[in-house]
């Protein structure tokens, strides 16, 4: 995948030159080269397993709206619309990871749709359980061989493949750690893909909530799982220390701040913390210096970056460490995810 960017790269120095579109294209190849290590990251990570998830009930409908909304740039920039027809259903599920999987669930059906994406909620009556499901056309039907020609049969098989991208194997992961049921029908024109959660609260049955609801409400200090967490805040404006303080403070977990390299530099001399949080204005040399020599003592210390811009985050990495990124416009919503994204469990 690196390889037209390193094509590039070569041309540029034997010319000594690029043009607009050249630039363009080589941005478009490293950005995804850097996807693909983003998602082979995070599905190594999943299926190293020991992931300690914190069930909850959730509203399957809401989650999938939020989803949606936090896409709605994509969806008009790709000219793709996706029709919904939930209803309410409440599924068992960690926040987190229903996060993550309705994400890559757009990923992976937007970047092959040439159609609408429809997405349907129902509720299977007996035994009760939530489904979700996915469809949506990925070649016109004009483009299809015909029947039972040699090539309609390697069209098939060639279509397969490309639809069992990296984001169709994250999708399987997550659904997997989950413990969803997945169904995927392919045609020669569309694909239908069925999500089911078996652990639905069912409110019209007496005593139907779920085992793991159950001992989620029973044991109510583990409905806050980074509770005791400390992290140090690395923030040199005022405003943006603030929105993270209100967004933190609600999550029990004990955080510090300093405004500097040198003084975050001498924090940690006195002890690491599990979390580093840091704006994005805060990265030069020396930050960088901080940072290896912390990832010497702690691999696993998470890193996450505030950003100017965006209204999600990201999971990325950087000379092997994970990092997450978060826009500043959505600090308040996707803090908290990013947080338990990188201390729930190594996820």
């Amino acid at each position: 995948m690196l390889t037209p960017a390193l094509d590039s790269v070569r041309q540029m120095q034997a010319t000594g030159r690029i043009d607009r579109a050249g630039l363009h294209a080589l941005v478009t190849q490293i950005e995804r080269a850097r996807h693909a290590s983003m998602l082979g990251q995070q599905i190594a990570r999943l299926a190293h397993g020991a992931i300690q998830q914190q069930p909850e009930a959730l509203n399957l409908s809401h989650a999938l709206r939020d989803a949606l909304a936090q896409r709605h740039a994509d969806l008009n920039t790709r000219g793709v619309a996706v029709h919904q027809a939930p209803k309410p259903a409440e599924v068992v599920v960690d926040a987190t990871l229903l996060s993550a999987l309705l994400s890559t669930l757009l990923d992976w059906s937007l970047s092959h749709a040439c159609t609408s994406v429809d997405m349907r909620l129902d509720t299977m009556p007996w035994p009760t359980h939530a489904r979700l499901v996915c469809r949506y056309g990925h070649t016109p039907k004009d483009q299809v061989p015909a029947s039972g020609s040699t090539a309609h049969s390697a069209f098939g098989r060639s279509r397969a493949a490309t639809l069992d991208c990296l984001s169709w194997q994250l999708l399987v992961q997550l659904a997997s750690v989950m413990s969803l049921r997945v169904d995927r029908v392919d045609t020669e024109a569309d694909t239908t893909l069925t999500l089911e959660f078996p652990d639905t609260v069912n409110d019209s049955l007496e005593g139907a909530a779920s085992s793991k609801w159950d001992d989620a409400v029973a044991n109510p200090d583990d409905a806050r799982p980074l509770a005791g967490a400390q992290v140090l805040v690395i923030a040199t404006r005022r405003e943006v220390l603030n929105q993270i303080r209100q967004t933190l403070l609600p999550m029990r977990v004990g955080f510090d701040s300093v405004n500097t390299v040198d003084a975050a530099r001498d924090f940690c001399r006195q002890g690491l913390p599990q979390a580093i949080i840091y704006e994005s204005v805060m990265f030069d040399g020396a930050f960088d210096g901080l940072r290896s020599d912390i990832r010497q003592q702690c691999p696993e210390l998470a890193w996450i970056e505030i950003v100017e811009q965006g209204d999600a985050f990201e999971i990325s990495s950087f000379g092997g460490m994970s990092m997450a990124r978060v826009g500043r416009d959505a600090i308040a919503t996707s803090l908290p995810s990013a947080l338990m994204f990188e201390l729930a469990g190594g996820l």
